[in-house]
């Protein structure tokens, strides 16, 4: 699949770029004000709330499959897809957000900031839910508000990275110069994709390729939120710890700009140009 393979070799070097922007030895200072556990617990609701809906949606879409021409298709398995995947997505994030740690004392590695910069970046990467809607509107025939949603869409990524890069910074993982540099390689990286292809090989979009994508979210989020999820048992290891302090920015930076290309490809495949 062409937008797989260059969403691949794209986040590659996406990722390449952003962790020589990060630098390998950044230490981490969150911001003294930000009350991390106090925020994090707050999402955990926005996430329930999410999620439900993403459940409510998905139980409204099947039912409403006997008035689909063609169900079994790749428009609306594709749909069906993405609502899954972002549920999933909302459902970890809370979870992520809910096990965000408390500091008892003082210790070298920043658990809670890890863990909240990492529970944020998965939270962006579900924007399937969002880009859902445009072939959501194109399955049932509604191409002008089709057509609408996917100017919308680009403005709430937009927004979207705001919340990130704010979640990046506080925690102390993103310098302000790395917080405007990673959107920009990422940008970069995926406009390149999209000349390449509608100039050298327009033939290459498919529309298949949304859904394509949303599989390599579902199978990238995989070891993520196993990393998160281990992350607490490794940070208890005084082995560890120090090497946590020292060179988790990198994963976290690695994470963040994957996600940032990934969103994007997904971004370029549901406005048909991918």
């Amino acid at each position: 699949m062409p937008a797989v393979v260059g969403f691949v070799v794209a986040a590659s070097v996406a990722i390449a770029a952003a962790l020589v922007v990060a630098g390998p030895h950044h230490v981490v200072r969150r911001d003294p004000t930000f009350e991390i556990g106090d925020v994090a617990a707050r999402q955990v609701g926005i996430m329930s709330a999410l999620a439900g809906f993403a459940v409510t949606a998905l139980v409204f879409l099947v039912t409403q499959s006997r008035n689909v021409p063609d169900p079994s298709g790749t428009s609306f398995t594709t749909v069906l897809a993405m609502i899954v995947v972002a549920y999933m997505g909302y459902f970890s994030s809370g979870l992520l957000f809910a096990n965000v740690s408390h500091r008892a004392e003082e210790s070298v590695f920043d658990l809670a900031a890890a863990q909240y910069a990492g529970a944020s970046i998965s939270l962006f990467s579900v924007f399937l839910g969002w880009f859902a809607l445009r072939p959501l509107f194109e399955t049932f025939g509604l191409t002008a508000i089709a057509d609408l949603v996917g100017w919308l869409l680009i403005g709430a990524l937009v927004v979207g990275y705001g919340l990130l890069a704010s979640a990046l910074h506080r925690s102390g993982y993103a310098t302000t110069r790395v917080t405007v540099l990673l959107p920009l390689i990422a940008v970069a990286l995926v406009a390149a994709y999209g000349v390449v292809v509608a100039v050298l090989a327009p033939s290459a979009r498919s529309p298949e390729a949304t859904l394509y994508l949303t599989i390599v979210a579902f199978v990238a989020g995989v070891p993520a939120y196993t990393a998160m999820t281990l992350l607490p048992i490794a940070a208890t290891r005084p082995g560890l710890a120090p090497i946590l302090a020292d060179r988790w920015h990198l994963a976290v930076i690695a994470y963040a700009e994957g996600a940032m290309v990934l969103v994007g490809f997904l971004l370029l495949a549901v406005l048909g140009l991918a």
